[in-house]
């Protein structure tokens, strides 16, 4: 393996355990609610990003080109997935909020006919049933129907969360498409700036729900938030599967959620429930054939939604 072939790895994996420890953070910053949080979050990463392009001399490439209104579309959808994440992670737990996240293939094989034109192909619906079946098992139908008989306004928070959840998997489904619409005009480095640079702005609405003197207590951490998991994080990864092949590159991206789940149970110390190791195995292997079949080296590139 040459220098270059193990720089490539080490920033994947590393990017990718990055990732991982979003739930960490999100455990240490539960004062803060989830609007706020989310927007310091990109505050603090998009800054970071544009040093990064500045010093790198990038700044060329972020220009807006062609199919600026997708761009504005991208920011939306990215913005959606990131708020509907943190709120299944409020609501529930970190491993079930990322293995919910990790659903998206299977709205990718949904839409990509709609939007792509492609086909369906066998091992797509595989994927697809596959991911649905893990999917069942974390969402958990008698906790679900329950909470549905009391209602709502019951406050069944797992109710919620599940539906943000689900939410989030759809939202990151239809921000990959996206992605895929518009790769051949704009650099991933570009595609990153510009969709944290439209949430922050969407998010500004968000960012004075919560008392000052909480804000202030975890500026720090927060700082720290977005400069590891939106900048560090995300520039690791794009470069370190844009120099693997496509499937070891798609496999080795999926040390995310394991990473995640890994973190969840051994740091913030959620109990791991037997439903959600059978869901997480169902999920990542409808993943893995997902990423394996919808043309790999551009889905592995761009599975990973900045959040």
């Amino acid at each position: 393996m040459s220098q270059g072939s193990k720089k490539a790895y080490f920033e994947l994996i590393t990017g990718s355990v990055m990732f991982g420890l979003l739930g960490v953070f999100v455990d240490y910053l539960k004062a803060v609610p989830t609007g706020p949080m989310v927007f310091y979050k990109q505050l603090f990463g998009l800054l970071s990003l544009l040093i990064f392009i500045i010093l790198t001399g990038k700044l060329s490439q972020i220009v807006p080109r062609r199919k600026k209104k997708y761009i504005l579309l991208l920011g939306f959808i990215n913005t959606c997935t990131i708020f509907s994440y943190f709120t299944c992670i409020k609501y529930t737990s970190f491993s079930v909020a990322i293995l919910m996240l990790y659903t998206a293939p299977m709205y990718v094989t949904l839409l990509s006919p709609l939007v792509l034109k492609e086909k369906i192909t066998r091992k797509s619906l595989v994927a697809l049933i596959l991911s649905l079946t893990g999917l069942l098992f974390i969402v958990d139908l008698g906790n679900v129907i329950t909470g549905l008989s009391l209602g709502i306004s019951m406050g069944n928070g797992y109710l919620i969360g599940i539906a943000a959840g689900i939410l989030s998997g759809f939202s990151f489904g239809s921000e990959i498409v996206t992605i895929r619409y518009i790769k051949d005009d704009y650099s991933s480095v570009a595609l990153l700036f510009w969709y944290t640079f439209i949430g922050v702005i969407l998010l500004i609405p968000l960012s004075c729900g919560a008392p000052n003197p909480v804000i202030i207590d975890n500026m720090p951490m927060l700082i720290f938030f977005g400069i590891i998991n939106t900048a560090l994080a995300a520039v690791l990864y794009v470069s370190g599967i844009s120099q693997i092949e496509a499937q070891k590159g798609s496999i080795l991206a999926l040390l995310e959620p394991v990473s995640g789940i890994f973190f969840d149970y051994t740091i913030v110390h959620t109990p791991l429930l037997m439903d959600t190791v059978i869901g997480c195995i169902f999920i990542l292997f409808g993943a893995y054939i997902a990423v394996m079949e919808k043309s790999p080296k551009i889905f592995g590139k761009y599975f990973k939604v900045q959040v």
